[in-house]
């Protein structure tokens, strides 16, 4: 009786509910187009913007809430943060949020920062999938559960997350400058939180934070990339419209950071394997129109190789590599320089040589060339963000939480707008050591502070309320994400060198093309005992040729919007190119210089080496590095000159410092070649045009050492439990590997597939692995599992991992081989097997809107004739399997007695 009564009340509530949506919905109200983002707005509050792009087979709906750590009060650092890890719990009317973003596929997240938070899905684009994230967004807004037995074990989650990021030294001292730099703003607290207010705050706590900034007043949706946009609001109006405008009114931040009144120092000691040196320099708002000016400034003194802090202090190998960043924020913000220091340098004096150098920022007189060098560099970014709607959409997250979605406009127009003469009056203004914490107090008299400047809401509001932006881009066409479209799409060829190559016809936002090709050369003997000489020489194929510099290269690279990425591994020389259709041809030729003509300058070489070895340093006693080096290590046998062999950190350390000049000469001449290549080529190309620049680019590049497959040995693994000890380090990784022989032709593929993806790939973290690791016991931050089955040999392996406090170590032991043991003795269920074939179908469909994923099925079709059907074979195969089919490959594949398992952390830890 009890059962039918609450079945009742159920039924009537969601008839109540369907009821308020008919009721309470409305027609969004239009507000302004700005370069093909359209705005509206909900009596509620809510801002929407659309932003339709027919040439994507996907489509997004992000929502960001004006609520980050900068609204967090005492006790409560973290619980923006925490409070984004309970809102893919449930909700009171559509249930287990997390459940169902898995049964969807697609890719889902959230993320959280000093000025926000936003949850997004990208989906494959259908109605369906839109109706279903507008309603779920809708109801996780008002009616998120947050039950204290959901936040008990969710806790522990978000705390090994913290405890991940304690074990990168960079990323440490970077929190202790930025904290030493804040007196009172909260962005001197890092998001994550504190451990320990994590681990105390109550449900109903977080039901407070929630229920204040959780509403539609203090929201933008955003929706992007193929979608019905009459449906799009529709959907909208009647779901978001349904919620009522709050009633309390937010209060506004009032916190204003004091101008600083002298150099700051902060010493970070811990254990570590590397060493680094930091700075930072308050700034400004993200509104403020000296924001634009200072990211040039940055730029101009980090680029490589027109740097001036980069010619000083990395040509000089005074320190091994540098960056820096500025936040996107809402209020006065900063920018941090970061610099790797190698281990034999003295740290101390070190940092005495880096204040020095940034000491020189304001007298240095900056010229034309390094603005329209910054300018081009940024402007390319820019552009390449725009014109991927989908990543731009998400991006539009900072720019948000700044205070506007069209200050990412103003930014853009500043950028295009800077002079020498703008670079010259920030760098006086801002970069004074009084300004700056990197070290010890020094008093003095008559100091000239820089004092951050406030923006209001209604400042910024005055500032972007008439931006109308520039002119609407012409609207792309669209581009259906299947097989069969690809086909129809599709021009393949060959040069007179034999290469083959594929053209894909297909408009994409902005004129973009993409291209990535693969160049497979020479054989075992060849290249025996050179795989680091060539994944060195990859990375210094842009240095410089005999007609042009390094930095040549880059600036034109930089004004032509375009990238070009060598990459160098086992026996192929792979090649990624991003440029538009008007500069194709033009990147192409520099990328033929750039084959044809490199020239390895001895002191790249140096500069390349000790970078590489500073990062390789640092991962010496970090847990994960270890971990997955020595899963190779122990599962295989190969001698130290095969291209097979896994080096440990140190060998790789060693073997970095023996390579000569001489030696990437000779790789680079006598082993390279396109004879044996394919590439593939996405955008709105004409065929005969594109075909005579590939031509003209690769059809004379033939390598001089004959080509022949190498093909990897099968080694059996067994039963092995192996501890590494990382001391001090606050977080664990467990590894967990089983070879088995099988390729993608065997009848048992299909199978495997599918019980890989139940057991730990599958879904949102609905997986088994996945759901006992982390959902029901919160022991691990991330769990699952993975099959690298390879096309051209049957050396095939299986393998699962976890993320842990080390603490946690043998409860996440026994808990994954309970999951392993249950799932061969028990099997799966149909159920089972059901609901991961819908999300392994939709997360297939989503990576088939990817022009990465079509450039990787084609070039896969011309290097090895799989036919690009298989794609759909695949799905054909495993959609009529039953359960006792996968049952039977699992067990015939996996088994406990053959896993060889690595756990490294600190292990001593109580």
């Amino acid at each position: 009786m009890r059962k039918l009564l609450l079945s009742g009340i159920l039924c009537c509530s969601l008839i109540s509910l369907s009821t308020v949506y008919a009721q309470k919905s409305e027609v969004p109200k239009f507000i302004t187009n700005v370069e093909g983002v359209k705005e509206y707005s909900l009596k509620n509050g809510l801002k929407v913007l659309l932003i339709p792009d027919a040439s994507q087979s996907n489509m997004v709906v992000n929502i960001v809430y004006n609520v980050g750590s900068r609204n967090e009060g005492y006790g409560e650092k973290g619980m923006a943060h925490l409070l984004e890890h309970m809102l893919f719990k449930s909700t009171k009317n559509l249930g287990d949020i997390k459940k169902m973003l898995s049964d969807k596929g697609g890719n889902a997240n959230g993320t959280t920062w000093y000025d926000r938070t936003n949850y997004y899905e990208v989906f494959p684009s259908s109605d369906e999938n839109l109706k279903w994230s507008i309603e779920m967004e809708a109801d996780r807004m008002i009616n998120a559960t947050i039950l204290q037995t959901d936040l008990d074990k969710e806790f522990s989650v978000v705390r090994n997350e913290f405890e991940i990021g304690e074990n990168n030294p960079d990323r440490v001292l970077q929190e202790r400058i930025i904290s030493t730099a804040y007196l009172w703003h909260n962005y001197g607290n890092s998001t994550i939180g504190s451990k320990e207010d994590i681990e105390r705050v109550k449900a109903n706590t977080l039901r407070v934070f929630y229920e204040k900034y959780y509403q539609p007043d203090n929201a933008t949706l955003i929706v992007a990339g193929k979608f019905d946009e009459q449906k799009t609001l529709q959907y909208i109006g009647q779901y978001f419209g349904a919620v009522p405008k709050p009633k309390r009114v937010l209060d506004k931040t009032y916190t204003i950071e004091p101008a600083q009144d002298g150099e700051k120092f902060v010493e970070l000691k811990r254990a570590g394997d590397s060493k680094n040196v930091g700075a930072l320099y308050h700034t400004v708002s993200y509104a403020d129109k000296d924001y634009a000016a200072l990211d040039a400034l940055g730029e101009i003194l980090t680029a490589d190789p027109s740097g001036y802090l980069y010619k000083s202090l990395v040509e000089t190998q005074k320190v091994s590599s540098l960056y820096f960043w500025q936040p996107t924020v809402r209020d006065a913000s900063y920018l941090y320089f970061g610099f790797a220091v190698a281990n034999d340098k003295d740290i101390k004096g070190t940092q005495d040589v880096v204040r020095a150098e940034l000491d020189k920022i304001t007298t240095i007189k900056y010229t034309d060339q390094d603005v329209s060098r910054a300018q081009a560099k940024i402007i390319k970014q820019i552009e390449s963000i725009k014109n991927n709607t989908i990543s731009f959409a998400i991006n539009l997250t900072e720019i948000i939480g700044a205070g506007d979605y069209r200050l990412g406009y103003l930014y853009r127009d500043a950028i295009e707008k800077l002079t020498k003469e703008d670079i010259q009056r920030v760098a006086e203004k801002y970069f004074r050591s009084n300004n700056r914490t990197v070290g010890v107090f020094i008093p003095s008299k008559d100091e000239q502070r820089t004092k951050p400047v406030e923006f209001t809401d209604e400042q910024i509001v005055a500032l972007t309320k008439e931006y109308k932006g520039k002119a609407l881009e012409k609207e792309v066409a669209a581009f259906e994400a299947s097989i069969k479209n690809l086909k129809q799409n599709l021009t393949e060829g060959k040069l007179t060198n034999g290469m083959k190559y594929g053209l894909i016809k297909k408009e994409i936002k902005g004129g973009k093309v993409q291209a990535n090709f693969v160049f497979p050369v020479s054989n075992e003997k060849d290249l025996a005992g050179k795989s680091d000489v060539g994944a060195i020489m990859a990375q210094l194929l842009k240095t410089g040729t005999t007609t042009k510099s390094k930095e040549q290269i880059q600036d034109r690279l930089d004004q032509l919007k375009s990238s070009i990425g060598f990459n160098f591994n086992g026996q192929t020389l792979s090649v990624y190119v991003s440029t538009y259709k008007e500069n194709f041809k033009e990147v192409m030729a520099i990328l033929e210089d750039l084959l044809l003509n490199s020239t390895f300058p001895e002191n790249e070489l140096t500069k390349t080496i000790a970078e590489y070895n500073t990062y390789l340093e640092a991962n010496l006693n970090d847990p994960q590095s270890i971990a997955i080096n020595e899963i190779d290590r122990q599962t295989s046998s190969y001698p130290k000159e095969s291209i097979f062999y896994t080096s440990t950190t140190q060998e790789q350390i060693d073997a970095f410092k023996k390579i000569k000049q001489s030696q990437l000469v000779d790789f680079y001449k006598n082993i390279l070649g396109g004879n044996n290549g394919v590439g593939s080529v996405v955008g709105d190309l004409d065929t005969k045009e594109a075909t005579q620049i590939l031509e003209s680019t690769f059809g004379k590049w033939n390598s001089k050492s004959k080509y022949e497959l190498a093909k990897p040995i099968y080694f059996e693994t067994k039963k092995l439990d192996k501890e590494y000890l990382t001391p001090d380090k606050e977080n664990a990784i467990a590894l967990g590997k089983v070879s088995l022989k099988m390729d993608r032709n065997s009848p048992d593929y299909p199978a495997f597939v599918m019980a890989n993806e139940i057991l730990g790939s599958g879904g949102f973290l609905s997986a088994r692995i996945p759901m006992r690791l982390r959902e029901k016991e919160g022991i691990s931050y991330g769990a699952g599992s993975f099959i690298n089955v390879p096309i051209t040999n049957d050396v095939a392996y299986w393998e699962y991992y976890a993320l842990l406090n080390p603490t946690k170590k043998n409860a996440v032991e026994v808990a994954a081989k309970e999951e392993i043991s249950k799932a061969l003795k028990d099997g799966f269920t149909a159920e089972e097997l059901k609901s991961n074939l819908v999300s392994w179908q939709n997360e297939r469909k989503t990576r088939l809107g990817s022009d990465d994923t079509l450039m990787g099925l084609v070039n896969t079709y011309l290097q090895y004739g799989i036919p690009l059907e298989d794609y759909d074979t695949l799905e054909s195969k495993v959609k009529v399997l039953k359960v006792e089919e996968v049952n039977t490959v699992l067990r015939k594949y996996l088994s406990l007695d053959k896993m060889t398992s690595i756990y490294a952390g600190d292990f001593n830890k109580k």
